[in-house]
């Protein structure tokens, strides 16, 4: 219940944040426009709370908080009579004006994130380096040579250094038709350099998937053997007489040298049992585990349980503290929000192509969910995760839609290319259109993240 109310306060706290940013934008552009703003409302449908200032604009609160506006003085009025138009309306302006304070509010929700990543590299950011940990058998990553403890140096030409380049590198080249070139370096990037191939073309995100589990590769976050660091009282490991100090040598006659492969073989026994082959004090046991099911909140599945922890040997140079001075923040920021909206614009065409499932798609309830969650991590992980959204929030209102942002920016482009606007007839129909895409993605959304609980 805890976690509900979390999610919620959290979800306000981003969506209001994000909301009024973005209809600032707008009021702020219309204002130094020239153009008279009647209403500034953060939410839609019946007013909650409202105050007119002296200039006649009303502040409001609405009751549905999934959005805003900005009502501004003839917005709706056709231009076939410019000379009938008041001279501070909505309307009167030029189309280079109208489309200055339409593309503001996504503006203003990029500069947002920009300034917030700034703060955030301000602050230092942990980084965890490109080093391969455990590779999944027969997967792509294994196929094409990658091998434990391999660092990532290079992608298709674009120097990797971390963990989120990876990340961001393979979502654009999930479910494309080119042969990959990974340059890396064995023995944690001590080894001469290799060069490796990988086509992803078949591969599709699956819903909450890790690009890096899909190719078939974990991060390194230490050197994990065999041996057993915890057992869980009331486990089936521990009805299986297995003990801390343990070493794991095989399950189902395949040898498990690591934690990883111990893992590996669990997850695949699909809740069958498992053979186990145990060394303690130096002699050989066999056992028999019989694993139950353990609900994954991260993938939405139950997976196989068996109640054991890996002896986890810490390693340094994993990962690495950078810290920028005001310049290096500001830069690194850009770069940070121009990533985001690459990835962005690249997930909107695979989700099309289908190499990023559908399921992806994700509502309100998810955001809340991811909220409440970067929130439990600290406040710079919170503000990570809201200048994600921001970026999201201003790519996609730029999307060529009717009822969005983009969408009356292709309005606009019409009337400069043909001296006129649409007519009203063709603007209520592609309007309608666009508000019924909109609701069948928000309705999806919504079934996706009611799927997801």
């Amino acid at each position: 219940m805890l976690n509900v109310f979390g999610g919620i306060f959290y979800f306000l706290i981003s969506l209001g944040v994000l909301v009024t940013i973005h209809e600032f934008g707008h009021f702020i552009t219309a204002r130094l426009c020239g153009v008279k703003v009647l209403r500034f409302s953060v939410g839609f449908g019946p007013i909650l709370w409202k105050k007119t200032a002296k200039n006649g604009c009303e502040y409001a609160i609405s009751a549905i908080p999934l959005g805003g506006y900005v009502k501004m003085e003839g917005e709706n009025t056709p231009t076939t009579d410019k000379s009938k138009l008041a001279p501070d309306s909505f309307k009167a302006q030029s189309v280079f004006k109208r489309a200055l304070i339409i593309a503001a509010g996504p503006v203003f929700n990029i500069v947002l994130a920009i300034i917030v990543y700034t703060m955030i590299n301000l602050h230092g950011v942990n980084e965890r380096l490109p080093i391969v940990g455990f590779v999944v058998p027969n997967t792509i990553a294994q196929n094409s040579g990658l091998k434990e403890f391999d660092r990532i140096d290079v992608i298709d030409g674009k120097k990797i250094e971390s963990y989120q380049d990876v990340i961001y590198t393979l979502v654009g080249l999930i479910g494309s038709d080119t042969n990959a070139r990974f340059e890396v370096k064995g023995n944690l990037g001590q080894d001469d350099p290799r060069t490796l191939t990988m086509n992803l073309k078949d591969l599709v995100l699956e819903k909450n998937a890790d690009p890096l589990n899909t190719v078939g590769f974990f991060p390194c976050y230490g050197k994990v053997s065999n041996e057993i660091a915890a057992v869980q009282a009331g486990s089936p490991a521990e009805d299986a007489q297995i003990k801390i100090g343990d070493k794991i040598l095989s399950i189902n006659d395949k040898e498990t040298k690591n934690w990883f492969e111990i893992h590996y073989e669990i997850t695949m026994s699909k809740f069958e049992d498992l053979h186990v082959v145990i060394e303690r004090d130096g002699q050989k046991y066999s056992t028999v585990v019989k694993p139950t099911a353990k609900h994954d909140e991260a993938r939405n599945k139950d997976i196989p349980f068996v109640g054991i922890g890996p002896k986890l040997e810490i390693m340094q140079g994993l990962t690495r503290k950078v810290e920028y001075d005001f310049v290096g923040a500001v830069g690194k920021a850009f770069d940070d929000a121009y990533q985001m909206s690459k990835v962005v614009v690249v997930s909107s065409y695979k989700l099309l192509s289908g190499s990023i499932s559908a399921k992806n798609i994700s509502g309100p309830i998810a955001i809340a969910k991811g909220a409440q969650e970067s929130a439990s991590y600290g406040l710079f992980i919170f503000l990570g995760f809201l200048a994600a959204i921001s970026v999201n929030l201003g790519i996609l209102n730029l999307l060529p839609i009717p009822v969005l942002d983009g969408g009356q920016l292709l309005f606009l482009a019409y009337e400069a290319l043909m001296r006129r606007e649409p007519s009203a007839r063709a603007q209520m129909v592609l309007t309608s259109c666009g508000a019924a895409v909109l609701l069948t993605l928000m309705l999806f959304a919504v079934f996706n993240d009611l799927q997801g609980l």
